[in-house]
């Protein structure tokens, strides 16, 4: 109910008591005379009640309240989150306020982990030369380059009568690290659950429930939608191949054949006529348990990705041995011909070994296991892998490439 306001109530107090005084003199009293200036003494209050005269324009509490929150808003500095930033982290974004569109919006990519799209023909069409120069840099950093040539792919049982496969792999990029917390974090923010387009279709019923403890989208371990304090740099983990698979669409790239994994770690050497001679280790042939990050009786789960130095491949690719399986592409045995393996469901394969593999021959560069795609362990992360073919190299010409205009969504339309 609406109250009216107290000089409407003072003016109708007042013109009702006139009227009064005009009716009790005119009628009952009997004295016109006194009636005329009561009557009067009414109209003019009626007049200055009811005539129109100009109102000064007062503003509205909704516009009040806006006006005072914007003016908070504007008076209020401007906080951006606190990040560490360890050797493994991405370049910071340039600050907005001295850079164009176009830069701002590499250098989000760039921060993000998916320097690889920015040399997509689609859209490196669009980029100048100090871009694409930022971009290949970032992409030097991160991946390593594994040369085309053939791999030997023995089978999964590893006994002395097991066939061998000769498998030529073309020229590819391969993530010199497992896939971080952090990495796979920017993934989660972005929405990347939330995005069907980045799962494969026949997961889609699914993926709501590829939740974190607290069910938030995420990793089977993490709380909130976010790791555990102090793990930034730790490989993923409690992730399915589902999940492994959108994240590598997501920065462009994908995940590794069986081969190519392999052919990371053994690094074939070619010779003249003969089957190329391959490293058991990424190192050698020899186990030397300070260059991987296996069982021990002191361990007690996963370390840093950089933390075993020594232990890198010839093309300088770390921890394809130790600390966590990692997700490959391939379905399990897929290269072995007289594969006596059965089960009734399709297992992807893992390989490498894990902080808690116990047996070297389980930490091998041939070694082969199989896992349910949809299972979310403790021990299985992954790494992303690109063709060589795929991302344009700086000092391409513009007229090689596909124009297409550098909108937010190009790096989705990219992967189409």
């Amino acid at each position: 109910m609406r109250i009216m306001p107290f000089g409407d109530f003072l003016a109708c107090v007042l013109l009702a008591t006139g009227l009064g005084l005009s009716a009790y003199s005119a009628w009952i009293v009997g004295q016109p005379s006194v009636a005329l200036p009561a009557i009067l003494l009414g109209g003019i209050l009626l007049a200055w009640r009811f005539w129109p005269r100009k109102k000064v324009a007062r503003p509205s509490v909704e516009e009040v309240t806006s006006d005072t929150s914007v003016a908070h808003q504007s008076a209020e500095p401007q906080r951006s989150p606190s990040r560490s930033t360890p050797p493994l982290s991405p370049p910071a974004p340039s600050p907005a306020c001295s850079t164009s569109p176009s830069d701002r919006l590499v250098a989000e990519m760039i921060a993000q982990g998916r320097e690889v799209l920015l040399l997509r023909p689609q859209i490196a069409a669009n980029l100048d030369p100090e871009q694409l120069e930022r971009a290949q840099t970032r992409l030097d950093e991160v991946m390593a380059i594994v040369p085309q040539g053939p791999v030997v792919l023995r089978s999964w049982e590893e006994d002395e009568d097991s066939e061998e496969t000769l498998v030529d792999v073309e020229a590819y990029y391969l993530d010199r690290y497992p896939v971080t917390n952090r990495q796979y974090k920017a993934f989660v923010d972005a929405g990347g659950y939330e995005q069907m387009s980045l799962w494969d279709e026949e997961i889609w019923p699914a993926v709501l429930e590829f939740v974190d403890e607290t069910g938030h989208p995420g990793p089977r371990f993490w709380q909130q939608g976010s790791y555990p304090r102090g793990l930034d740099d730790h490989p993923v983990v409690g992730i399915s191949w589902y999940e492994a698979a959108a994240y590598a669409r997501w920065v462009g790239k994908r995940l590794p054949t069986d081969p190519e994994w392999v052919k990371a770690g053994a690094w074939p050497v070619v010779r003249e006529g003969g089957v190329p001679v391959q490293r058991r280790f990424p190192w050698g042939d020899s186990m030397d348990r300070d260059r991987a990050h296996l069982w021990s009786p002191d361990v007690t789960g996963t370390v840093p990705v950089d933390a075993t130095p020594g232990g890198q491949s010839v093309g300088g690719i770390h921890q394809l041995v130790g600390n966590v399986w990692e997700w490959t592409s391939s379905p399990f045995a897929a290269w072995d011909r007289n594969s006596r393996f059965l089960n009734d469901k399709p297992l992807k394969s893992i390989r490498g070994g894990a902080f808690d593999t116990y047996f070297d021959c389980q930490a091998s560069c041939q070694f082969q296991s199989g896992e349910d795609p949809l299972a979310r362990k403790h021990n299985i992360g992954f790494r992303c892998a690109v063709g060589v073919c795929d991302v344009e190299p700086v000092g391409w010409g513009p007229s090689d490439a596909v124009e297409t205009p550098l909108l937010e969504s190009a790096p989705e339309r990219a992967l189409s």
